[in-house]
């Protein structure tokens, strides 16, 4: 029986409607929101597309700033039992379209948002992590167009007052080349002998760690590199940054055939941070609870006790085009394909087991 005290929610007056959309919502809450009813509809537009940029460089490209994020998934009313979460990758076109990625080799899986709809109302919705590619396309279309620019191996895009957004990208072959959106220069960070590994976004701050394992920070306004750690020593294997609960790792990642004609892998991967009072490498062999997810724009720190799918003190990463998985106890190595889709915790598996009938995310009108 209804309570006769109950007050019917949609009938709230607009003006208490526009008070509770002002609050900043992200693109999500907006799509939920939206999917009730028309009424609502009227009340709050569709989300805005991210901010997009694109550029005409003198060969004809066009070349494009795409943003991935990543989110994690929960049920609206978690289990007593359960109250871990999934994680999803998706990129934006300028259309304001998503497409599903794999969240570690950036593969498109074969359905594309918004196709089908994804009901996100018995979902709890949270963005974790945002990050940038750039593509490229010789039409300017729109992100079916595009290809991945393959001489990129990362971007950082950061924000700063006078020049505006600045993108760091850093190339295959190492170097660190700087531009301003809105502008035609181009800086070639140390143009030198040094060779760049990896970049991230640290404490507001731009971070490149080289072959030989030295870190710095970047000063924004003249490019002058800052050391801020000792020489690990070593030029052979790759060097990884990873930002997690607020201190800055490097995981040191070397791999090599164990025969001329096999596919097998002899992996071994080690994790270091440098003590802020003596400056030295420290090896951490336990990362307790946490994990670490080498993606292919972004690397990351998540709590396997807060996720399915992960093992804690682990590396995910990119091998070969598939994911795999090393343990820093047991020193194992292993593909671990599929790992994070579908996420049979909240989806029926019989809906998702062909790729293109699965509900994908939307903003329909009726």
């Amino acid at each position: 029986m209804m309570d006769d005290d109950a007050v019917d929610w949609l009938n709230l007056p607009r003006e208490l409607w526009l008070v509770i959309i002002s609050k900043n919502l992200n693109p999500f809450d907006v799509l939920r929101f939206r999917s009730v009813c028309a009424l609502l509809r009227s009340i709050l537009p569709p989300p805005f597309p991210s901010p997009s940029h694109t550029l005409r460089i003198p060969d004809g490209k066009f070349l494009l700033f795409t943003e991935t994020k990543i989110f994690r998934l929960q049920p609206l009313f978690p289990t007593s039992s359960s109250n871990k979460g999934w994680i999803i990758k998706v990129e934006k076109s300028k259309s304001g379209k998503l497409r599903h990625l794999d969240v570690v080799t950036n593969t498109h899986m074969s359905h594309t948002f918004p196709s089908n709809v994804l009901d996100f109302m018995n979902l709890r919705v949270m963005e974790l992590f945002q990050a940038y590619t750039i593509n490229f396309s010789r039409d300017g279309g729109d992100l079916i167009a595009f290809e991945p620019l393959s001489d990129v191996y990362k971007v950082v895009l950061f924000s700063v007052e006078g020049p505006g957004q600045m993108v760091f990208a850093l190339h295959q072959d190492g170097k660190l080349r700087v531009s301003n959106i809105g502008y035609n220069n181009l800086i070639i960070v140390d143009d030198g002998n040094r060779i760049y590994n990896d970049i991230i976004l640290y404490m507001g701050k731009v971070y490149v760690v080289d072959k030989s394992g030295i870190i710095f920070w970047i000063n924004c306004s003249s490019f002058k590199l800052v050391q801020c750690s000792p020489s690990l020593s070593n030029d052979r294997s790759k060097k990884c940054l990873v930002d997690s609960h607020g201190s800055l790792f490097v995981v040191e990642m070397y791999s090599r055939r164990t025969g001329v004609n096999t596919c097998k892998l002899l992996m071994d991967i080690s994790v270091l941070n440098v003590d802020g009072e003596s400056s030295r490498w420290l090896r951490v062999t336990d990362l307790g609870d946490n994990l670490f997810v080498l993606g292919k724009d972004l690397n990351f720190s998540l709590s396997a006790n807060d996720y399915y799918g992960f093992e804690r003190n682990c590396i995910y990463f990119c091998c070969i085009g598939r994911t795999a998985r090393y343990n820093l106890n047991s020193s194992g190595f292993k593909y671990v394909d599929d790992i994070f889709w579908p996420c049979s915790t909240l989806f029926n598996s019989e809906s998702v087991s062909d790729p293109l009938n699965i509900e994908c995310a939307a903003d329909h009108e009726p």
